[in-house]
């Protein structure tokens, strides 16, 4: 008598172990093993976006290089609207405005994620924080003259 066997069957794909069966019959990643990193376009910036797992569960992170900060030689007035945007975004929960040790300005958010999260709730989670930086956003946009806008 001839029995299968698992020894006969071909190797599963390596990927199948990135992904999670749910109670609902649907697929999602597996948090434990897979990182997950995309990028966009939001307010004519490039955005990258990267998952992370902490102590304190997954979270999203997102950032964009937004312009350089604007020497005191290239107007006085305008350097301090730029910082006092920067600082009025502080008060921001998730995604505020910084100035890295280099002058350069980025839009950087974060945000946990639920322990059963999906690429929908990935680009849900993306979308809010960008929707909580816009305001500041372009209001740097209109400040700052090397941004380049976006086509109309």
């Amino acid at each position: 008598m001839n029995m299968p066997t698992v020894l006969n069957r071909p190797p599963t794909p390596v990927e199948l172990n990135e992904l999670d069966v749910l109670a609902d019959g649907s697929i999602a990643l597996n948090q434990d093993r897979a990182n997950v990193e995309f990028a966009f376009r939001a307010c004519g910036l490039p955005f990258s976006a990267v998952t992370r797992l902490t102590d304190s569960g997954a979270v999203l992170q997102v950032a964009a290089d937004v312009a350089s900060d604007p020497y005191s030689v290239e107007g006085v007035q305008m350097r301090d609207a730029v910082h006092a945007l920067i600082r009025s975004s502080q008060a921001s929960p998730h995604c505020r405005l910084m100035v890295s040790k280099h002058k350069r300005i980025y839009c950087v958010g974060r945000t946990q994620l639920d322990d059963s999260w999906t690429p929908t709730v990935l680009l849900t989670a993306a979308a809010e924080l960008i929707l909580e930086a816009k305001p500041y956003l372009m209001v740097l946009r209109d400040i700052v003259p090397t941004w380049s806008k976006p086509a109309a």
